[in-house]
């Protein structure tokens, strides 16, 4: 069953290019997946024991996340001497980057409160993207499946 759901979304992903593979970096998976557990949050479909796991599972990979785009923002901030960016242009071209990906994770056809397909491709790509229970803030396993229910509710309807 993980195998459908991963090969699914990993055939839509193809298919949707703003939440791609390339797209799968730390900062950006810390912003999918702040916007993913309120959405989860605010999404009547989920509730009780599911709403609050996905939440708690979306939220600490966003955190760990983070914690990976702190820890490298030293070296950040020297390889982009090399294009002549100090500190200031690289802080906001994160902050641009940042809120480009906030405001691309719902399109206008989205309604508010609503997880879509898109969103768990998205989440989905950024589980792909790391292995290492670290990089989630706890087990891979465990998040994997978080969201396989996740996926799964959504299947429902």
């Amino acid at each position: 069953m993980k195998k459908i759901i991963l090969l699914s979304a990993l055939m839509a992903s193809a298919a949707s290019p703003a939440f791609s593979q390339a797209a799968a970096k730390p900062g950006n998976c810390a912003v999918v997946l702040e916007e993913a557990a309120k959405t989860v949050d605010a999404d009547a479909r989920f509730d009780g024991q599911l709403e609050k796991d996905a939440v708690k599972a979306f939220e600490t990979f966003a955190k760990a996340q983070r914690k990976i785009v702190k820890d490298g923002m030293a070296k950040t901030y020297a390889d982009s001497k090399a294009f002549g960016w100090d500190k200031a242009k690289v802080d906001q071209m994160m902050t641009m980057n940042e809120e480009a990906v906030r405001k691309g994770f719902k399109t206008s056809t989205m309604e508010d409160g609503t997880l879509y397909m898109n969103h768990i491709i998205a989440v989905n790509n950024c589980a792909e993207a790391n292995k290492q229970d670290a990089q989630f803030g706890q087990s891979r396993d465990g998040f994997i499946a978080t969201l396989t229910e996740v996926f799964n509710r959504l299947q429902m309807g």
